[in-house]
């Protein structure tokens, strides 16, 4: 389950390309960036000196995911997982006869996020005002995200002068998102072999799910300076935002029924309904953005360039509030009550967002002799929809999710071996959320609550908070191809 992700886990800098701009934490756009200069700067392109291959042959992560309370007081979503993922392929080309000019070729997954929980609540307590005494209480739980963005790429770089370099790349973007959430919940009599077939037996239900699906294509451009001086180099690059080409296996539902439900502060049955709606295809609209971006960075080296200091700043614009899915609802409400009529509002929307983030990345390289060269860095990732306000659409239509300010701590090492490059690293994630709203509350559950109209839970409080522990080991090659000068 590694958290690279991004859009969809709403961390803008969770990525990482498995060779050594990794290891110095993405701190590159002042220079440096190697085969990674495709995405962080297309001018350093034009830094490389003869044909290379660089590929990134496994990623090693371990994560392990907590947040309490998620679904009631004292009941925690946890999980582990441990996963290899292939991440990074670059060809670079240097041509012989124009030797000013430099070209990449790239394919890399710019995240992959996968998160998932099932479990049950399961115990006995007096809720049903309509039987004296103990009831039944089950509760079934489940929640399903998962996002991936692999991006296929080409760039190219022009060396203006000795000093600047000038870049452009565009990208290709598939991303494919497949999320689900559903709780199923009952309460009745203990004793079932009590009843006889003249006795008014029922249980009490409320059941929540949503789901939703879709594949999205979309193009981007970055465009990059470096400008070189004798012992610093500083650099911007500017992506753009991105634009929709086509959207294809969209499919959307959401589904709400409650029934046998009591009020009892007034001893009266409330309204049964079932509310469910189901759209695919042609009768779906189906978007993903990714905000403008800027990002500065510099680069010192001292007189012998065996120690280098880089830096990274970069600002994404917000991206006012949309809706990510969008289908005319089918379903038609033929019960005026204002409770089904409220929670019919924007039935198969499902809303997104960003605020504007600023995330800073520092780096260190040591080349400690000819063959072997010392790498680490760290950098912030901070979430972009943590305090988002969603209006004038409702929050309510969101995906469910985690909204974690991340971490990443790196570090590794690289080695020549026969006139090609080895690298290894490690990599260290802490990301954390707190008071976040719970989910649902299957703990403290009452029958009916008029205040919100929720039925057998108690009220949602925001007390979960999340926490993320991920250790991520990486290798990867750099193939050099030689060529003589005409």
């Amino acid at each position: 389950m590694p958290y690279y992700s991004v859009g969809q886990s709403g961390n803008h800098w969770s990525r990482n390309f498995n060779e050594e701009s990794s290891l110095i934490s993405g701190a590159v756009v002042g220079g440096d960036a190697r085969a990674a200069s495709i995405f962080y700067n297309p001018a350093g392109i034009s830094e490389i000196e003869q044909s290379n291959l660089s590929v990134n042959a496994s990623l090693f992560s371990f994560d392990i995911f907590n947040a309490s309370n998620a679904w009631g007081n004292d009941i925690e979503f946890f999980t582990t997982r441990f996963v290899v993922v292939p991440r990074f392929v670059s060809y670079m080309l240097k041509p012989q006869k124009k030797r000013n000019w430099s070209l990449e070729f790239a394919f890399l997954n710019n995240e992959n996020y996968q998160l998932e929980d099932f479990s049950s609540v399961d115990k006995e307590m007096d809720i049903l005002s309509s039987n004296p005494g103990k009831d039944r209480y089950n509760a079934f739980y489940s929640y399903n995200n998962k996002y991936r963005d692999d991006w296929i790429g080409v760039g190219g770089a022009y060396k203006i002068n000795p000093d600047l370099y000038f870049g452009i790349s565009m990208f290709a973007s598939f991303r494919t998102l497949s999320y689900s959430y559903m709780v199923d919940i009952e309460a009745g009599p203990l004793n079932y072999s009590s009843y006889t077939p003249d006795d008014s037996y029922y249980t009490a239900q409320y059941k929540e799910q949503e789901f939703v699906k879709f594949n999205n294509y979309r193009l981007l451009w970055k465009l990059g300076l470096i400008y070189k001086l004798e012992n610093v180099s500083l650099g911007i690059n500017i992506s753009t935002p991105s634009v929709g080409l086509y959207s294809d296996g969209k499919r959307a539902a959401r589904k709400k029924s409650q029934s046998n439900i009591y009020d009892p502060t007034t001893n009266m049955r409330v309204t049964d309904y079932l509310i469910a709606d189901f759209a695919e295809k042609q009768d779906i609209t189906s978007a993903y953005k990714s905000p403008l971006s800027i990002a500065l960075g510099a680069t010192w080296k001292n007189h012998d360039q065996t120690r280098v200091v880089y830096s990274t700043i970069e600002y994404f614009a917000g991206i006012k509030p949309y809706r990510m899915v969008d289908a005319q609802e089918n379903y038609e409400i033929i019960n005026g009550d204002p409770l089904i009529v409220g929670l019919y509002d924007e039935w198969l929307s499902f809303v997104w967002g960003a605020k504007p983030i600023l995330n800073a990345a520092f780096g260190y390289r040591w080349t400690k002799n000819k063959i072997t060269t010392v790498m680490g860095g760290i950098r912030t990732d901070f979430n972009y929809r943590k305090g988002l306000d969603y209006h004038p659409l409702l929050e309510s239509r969101t995906l469910k999710s985690f909204r974690l300010n991340k971490y990443h701590f790196n570090g590794g090492i690289t080695t020549k071996v026969k006139g090609q490059d080895l690298m290894a690293g490690i990599q260290y994630t802490f990301g954390i959320d707190q008071n976040q709203k719970q989910f649902v509350n299957l703990n403290e559950a009452i029958e009916y609550n008029a205040d919100n109209g929720t039925a057998l839970q108690g009220v949602k409080q925001n007390n979960m908070d999340a926490v993320l522990h991920s250790i991520s080991i990486y290798f990867g090659a750099t193939f050099n191809f030689s060529r003589k000068e005409n």
